[in-house]
This record gives C-alpha cells, sequence and structure tokens, in this order.
C-alpha cells in the first residue's frame, strides 16, 4: 500500500512583509488618486472627465476604507482569507488604471500608474499567484494601449512596454530582498526565544542546585555556636545566589528589577518579625550585576540585623551619570551604652561584625567616620564591590549610634528604567 503523502506547504510572504505592503499599497493608492487630480487640474488632455472625476472619487473612498479592514486579525491567520483580499485589491488597482487609461485615452498617459502597482503585487503575492498577477497586468497594458482613443505611436508604446518590463524586473528584486530581510528577522527571533528560553532553564536548574547545597550545608551544621553561625552564613550567601537565579528564570533569562531582587534577598534574610524597608528606583540589572548586588544586599542586611537596630532600610537610588547607589541603614542599637561597656571591658574600643560597634570606655559613640570593613562578610562586600561591579564601598558610623553602609556603582545603558 502506497504511504499517502502530506500536500507541501506553500510558502508566502510573511505577514509583516505583508502589512509593510499594504501600508505601502495605501500610499500607492492616494499617490494615484491625486495624480490623476493633478492632470485633472493642469489641463492635460482627458477624455471623458466627469467619468475619470468619477472614478477618482471612488477609487478614493475604496482606499479611504482599507484601514478599517481587520489585517491585523487576517494576515498572522491562514493566507486564504488574506489573499483573497490582497488579490481583491490588487484587481482593483489594475482595474482603475486600466479603466482610466480607457476613459482619458492613452494620451493622456495614466498607464504609467502601473508602475507603482507592480511592486505592491510583487511583495504580497509570491509563486503562482505572482505570475499570474504579472501576467494579468500584461494583458492590462496590452488591452489599455489597444482600446484606448487616441492610442500612442508605436515608439512610444514599445517604451513602455520595455520600461513596465523593466520596472517588474526591479519589483522582483527587491520583493525577494525584503521577503529574505523578513525570514531572516523571523529566524533571528526565534534563535532569541529559543537561548531565552534555555537560559531561563539554565537559571532555574542552577537555583534548584544551590538551594539543595545550601540544605546540605544546614544539615552538617557544628552545634557550637560559633560553627553554626559560620554555617548560617555561608547558607544565606548560597540562599541568596538561589533566589537571584529565580528572578532570572522567570525574566527568561534576560534583566531583572532591582526593586524586586532587592526585596527577594531581604526575604531571604530577614524574619517575619524583623522590620526591613526596601526603597527601590525603576532599575533592571544584567543578570552579572543582579548576581553580585544580590549577594552584597544579603550581607549588609544580615549584618544590619546582627548588629545593628530597627528599624533597617534598604534604599537603592539611581545617582546620574549611570551611577547607582545602594545604601543599608540600621537605626542602631538600643542599648548603645550597654554595648559601649561591653567593648570596655574587652579592652578599649572595639567593632561589630558591620563595624557599627565602635563605642568607648564612656559608653559613647565614636564621632562619625567612614569605617573600614572587618569580618568575612564585608571583606567580601569589599572585594565583590570593587572587582565585580567595579565600584566602592563604605561604612558610615555615626553619632547616634545607626550605621550607614553604602554601595556605589555603575549600572550598563540597558539597566536603566525603560527610556
Amino acid at each position: 500500500m502506497t504511504p499517502r503523502r502530506s500536500p507541501m506547504p506553500v510558502e508566502h510572504p510573511p505577514a509583516d512583509a505583508r502589512r509593510e505592503a499594504m501600508r505601502a499599497g495605501l500610499l500607492l493608492g492616494w499617490l494615484s488618486v491625486a495624480a490623476v487630480l493633478v492632470e485633472l487640474a493642469l489641463g492635460m488632455p482627458v477624455r471623458h472627465e466627469t467619468a475619470v472625476v468619477a472614478l477618482a472619487l471612488a477609487a478614493a473612498i475604496g482606499n479611504g476604507a482599507m484601514p478599517f479592514v481587520p489585517w491585523g486579525r487576517l494576515l498572522p491567520e491562514r493566507y486564504s482569507g488574506a489573499g483573497t483580499l490582497l488579490d481583491l485589491w490588487a484587481g482593483a488597482l489594475l482595474v482603475f488604471v486600466g479603466a482610466l487609461v480607457v476613459l482619458a485615452g492613452a494620451e493622456a498617459r495614466f498607464d504609467l500608474l502601473l508602475f507603482l502597482v507592480l511592486p505592491f503585487i510583487a511583495v504580497t503575492h509570491e509563486g503562482r499567484r505572482l505570475a499570474a498577477w504579472l501576467a494579468a497586468t500584461a494583458i492590462v497594458f496590452a488591452a489599455a494601449m489597444a482600446l484606448a482613443p487616441a492610442p500612442l505611436d508605436a515608439g512610444e508604446i514599445a517604451l513602455h512596454a520595455v520600461l513596465l518590463i523593466a520596472s517588474a524586473t526591479l519589483a522582483l528584486a527587491l520583493a525577494r530582498a525584503t521577503r529574505r530581510t523578513a525570514e531572516a528577522a523571523a529566524r533571528a527571533a526565534a534563535a532569541a526565544e529559543l537561548e531565552q528560553a534555555l537560559l531561563a532553564e539554565s537559571h532555574h536548574r542552577i537555583k534548584n542546585s544551590l538551594q539543595t547545597v545550601a540544605d546540605l550545608l544546614l544539615l552538617g551544621r557544628p552545634e557550637d555556636a560559633s560553627g553554626g553561625e559560620a554555617f548560617d552564613a555561608t547558607a544565606a550567601r548560597i540562599r541568596s545566589i538561589a533566589a537571584v537565579h529565580h528572578l532570572l528564570a522567570g525574566e527568561r533569562g534576560g534583566t531583572v528589577a532591582a526593586d524586586e531582587l532587592l526585596r527577594t534577598v531581604v526575604a531571604a534574610s530577614a524574619s517575619p518579625r524583623e522590620e526591613v524597608v526596601v526603597v527601590s528606583d525603576e532599575l533592571r540589572l544584567h543578570s552579572a550585576q543582579a548576581q553580585q548586588l544580590g549577594v552584597i544586599a544579603n550581607e549588609l542586611v544580615a549584618n544590619a540585623l546582627r548588629h545593628g537596630g530597627p528599624p533597617i532600610a534598604v534604599v537603592l537610588a539611581s545617582a546620574g551619570g549611570g551611577e547607582v547607589v545602594l545604601e543599608v541603614r540600621d537605626g542602631g542599637r538600643a542599648g548603645a551604652v550597654s554595648a559601649g561597656a561591653d567593648a570596655a571591658s574587652r579592652g578599649g574600643s572595639a567593632a561589630g561584625g558591620n563595624g557599627a560597634g565602635a563605642g568607648g570606655a564612656d559608653g559613647r559613640r565614636a564621632p562619625s567616620a567612614t569605617a573600614a570593613p572587618t569580618g568575612l562578610g564585608l571583606t567580601l562586600v569589599r572585594q565583590i564591590a570593587e572587582a565585580g561591579l567595579g565600584g566602592s564601598f563604605a561604612l558610615d558610623a555615626r553619632d547616634d549610634g545607626s550605621t550607614i553602609a553604602v554601595l556605589r556603582f555603575n549600572v550598563a545603558d540597558h539597566a536603566h528604567p525603560d527610556r
């Protein structure tokens, strides 16, 4: 038994190319009507002037109605419906030009309007349809030259025919180039879509792997406080990176909204009982900067919660010129005096894990100054800020016992709000 063969797919101009061609077709229609009216206004030799004016007005009404056809709904669908409308449009144009030539006479030379019709036909049709409409154009030209009163001499008719053939050749070449460009753009868009999907899938897998690593790390957490804190801090860093990959997966590997990134990191770092306020300008960050900012924000929020007091504020703002400033502020310790006493009992001034707990023997906060980051977490912050983001990081210990951590870095142009 011979297997049944499926019909070969019929290729047609891409929908986007046809849309552009129909916009050009509308312009062509108005230009044709304008050409007729201008020739009448200039007093060129035109027979049956009333009929020519009526034909031009009818063409103008038809051309004005074309924008109300639901092309956006018809063109992406199967070609049959849109193809019928395009055939009617092409036929109407040929009938309009042929009727003009016969009514006005060949000496009015309205057959030159076919030079405008040919590019429209070449772009909106393909294959057998295109061949049929090119043949129809040739037939209309020949019939109009034969039937029109006041005929042109044979030499001028031959010249018009040669120019018509040249116009058809050029129109076909331009149509092929336009079609190839549209198809290449469609292939590039499909490839970009696939790449984004694969990138999103990779971010999703990385997120799952990092969460597994964090869980395994906590399973081996030692019971003693010092070792347990180190495990907790490391697991928190891993979870913050996993949270960024989760956002990137949702964005299909594209850019990440800075406010959503910070809120996700804060939610992973702080418990519901801890007061952390996030304020951010509308910025978008590409994946590398988002991951680096996520790690830094996690470290700074964790340090503020550990060594500072509520409320904790996380503020990200654009400073102009592509510079972005991240500030993490704590409210200071309510018991600042006791913190100073603790520092004195350890022998002089001391710095907390975030550089916010420096105090003298009298229990008062040291004067406002920029503190050098100490501890593994803040050393990591400084390294990422300088080597990863190409920015700077500093801690500012205030007289009221609060501390402000300030990160400055530049973002890429596409990381700014939509412009």
